[in-house]
């Protein structure tokens, strides 16, 4: 523990410092909740931005926000919400129907370039004063529980019609806390929304998203009182942390999965024995032995932790496993020749621990394979600019569901949307989506998207490394942190108490 306590330089965090003070990770990408998909996007932004429904950080069960009740029917084609009438912009002005109808119609249209559009596809609105139906094609079970991400949260007409900038994103905000200001690569202070619905229980008036990259910074600045709360602490400080500092590290299992995306539309990743000897030439027990602490081995895409689904895949749904000699067999059958061929290039967001997992994957593929792999890092909104263009080869990847049912992760892989990056189209994968979405037997829809996820893996257009597990530091201070599959935090229940020890 003392190696890793360095002394905080200039950029400490205590200089003109929130109340709450979160080490977040990389700098948002964006603010507009509508195109942003980074997980310290979406911390910033679930606070600003408020849904008609927000889950309960206990179970994840959608409880009301914006809507106080809502209803469905027609085997979940047909869902009425009915708006609270205390609803209001933190401008003071009154939060509408028509003011989610139009927002729905903004993430719905494609020059928007949303990622989560397809969550709305071919779906019919209608509107009053203070009730908003929404009628689909399909049976949408999850989508009161996905109403509580921010791409579905109304977004203020001043954003839709772009009279604000991309800096000023939130300053008219729905949740309990609105956009004080934003210093890029600094932080995101944002303050109490004192028009919040709920404003009487939110009790913490600012909050500090610090612009934390590091996890060895993260720690050095919890350990040093100038942060509360960090989502991710380096895994060698883990043994330490849990024996000098157990009233504030936490760890618990994500619904989320750590992948390589092969970039089907490139001339040398078309071919799917070269994408398939790529797959077959990584060790995952020896991945997790070198990144330590916080992931589970990956077997399939699909993180363990849906009973329903996990008893419907069996032995069926799995990655192949590792096998250097069929590895080797797939390179053979591949056009790809190491000998002649020009490096293959892998693109990672900047981070100590992608570079450690960069260069474990160049050594299985140079020690099993003879491929040799440039790495290549970009700052987290490059990356992700570069990875939404098709600009990579090969790429590292991670996903955290939007809500607990397998069509989180299933659907981004669908031939037009938004999350798929990757250049695959398959007929045959969304026509078991589609049929899945249709299917009127729980048992049914659980098989046919077995079979998706089956598709998917076969293809070899993903590769499975590791499901992560939080590794988190919370002050003994701060209450009203729930620990959950999702990381969701409800920031208007969040409140200090009075000096403990740790």
């Amino acid at each position: 523990m003392a190696s890793l306590l360095l002394v905080v330089g200039a950029g400490s965090c205590t200089q003109d410092a929130a109340v709450l003070r979160i080490a977040n990770g990389a700098d948002p990408a964006i603010l507009d909740p509508q195109l942003a998909t980074g997980l310290a996007d979406a911390r910033i932004l679930s606070a600003l931005f408020e849904g008609l429904t927000r889950l309960d950080a206990l179970t994840l069960q959608p409880i009301p926000g914006l809507a106080e009740s809502w209803e469905s029917s027609r085997q979940s084609r047909r869902w009425v919400f009915h708006l609270r009438k205390e609803a209001k912009w933190s401008n003071g002005r009154t939060i509408t129907a028509d003011d989610i109808l139009q927002s729905w119609r903004r993430l719905q249209n494609p020059s928007t370039g949303a990622p989560y559009a397809s969550w709305l596809n071919d779906a019919a609105f209608t509107a009053s004063e203070s009730t908003l139906q929404i009628d689909f094609p399909h049976s949408a079970w999850n989508f009161a529980e996905q109403c509580a991400w921010p791409a579905l949260a109304p977004i203020p007409s001043e954003l839709r019609e772009g009279q604000v900038s991309a800096l000023a994103f939130g300053a008219i905000a729905s949740g309990p806390y609105r956009l004080a200001f934003r210093r890029l690569r600094d932080r995101v202070r944002l303050e109490r929304n004192p028009h919040y619905w709920n404003t009487t229980s939110t009790q913490i008036a600012s909050i500090d998203f610090f612009t934390v990259e590091s996890d060895t910074t993260a720690l050095n600045l919890f350990l040093a009182g100038e942060v509360d709360y960090s989502p991710r602490v380096p895994p060698l400080a883990v043994s330490a942390l849990k024996a000098k500092h157990p009233n504030s590290f936490a760890t618990t299992p994500q619904f989320a999965t750590c992948f390589l995306r092969f970039q089907t539309q490139d001339s040398t990743l078309k071919d799917p024995f070269l994408r398939q000897a790529l797959s077959l030439a990584i060790d995952p027990i020896a991945l997790i032995q070198v990144l330590g602490a916080g992931c589970r081995p990956a077997s399939r895409f699909v993180p363990p932790d849906l009973h329903d689904y996990d008893a419907s895949c069996g032995l069926k749904t799995k990655r192949q496993t590792f096998d250097p000699e069929a590895a080797l067999v797939a390179l053979k059958q591949s056009n790809y020749r190491p000998e002649e061929a020009q490096p293959l290039a892998f693109l990672f967001p900047s981070s100590p621990r992608n570079r450690i997992l960069a260069e474990f994957l160049q050594d299985q593929w140079r020690r099993n394979l003879g491929v040799e792999v440039k790495l290549a890092n970009q700052e987290w909104k490059t990356f992700l600019t570069a990875q939404r263009g098709l600009e990579y080869q090969i790429s590292r990847s991670s996903w955290v569901g939007d809500y607990l049912a397998p069509e989180t992760f299933l659907d981004i892989f669908q031939s037009q949307n938004g999350n798929n990056r990757t250049g695959w189209q398959s007929q045959a994968f969304d026509q078991l989506l589609q049929l899945a979405r249709d299917a009127t037997d729980s048992q049914m829809r659980l098989d046919l998207l077995t079979q998706a996820e089956d598709l998917l893996l076969q293809e070899h257009i993903i590769l499975p490394l590791y499901h992560d597990e939080s590794l988190e530091l919370i002050s003994p201070r701060l209450k009203g942190m729930h620990q959950n599959l999702r990381g969701w935090i409800d920031w208007s229940a969040l409140h200090f108490s009075e000096a403990s020890h740790d």
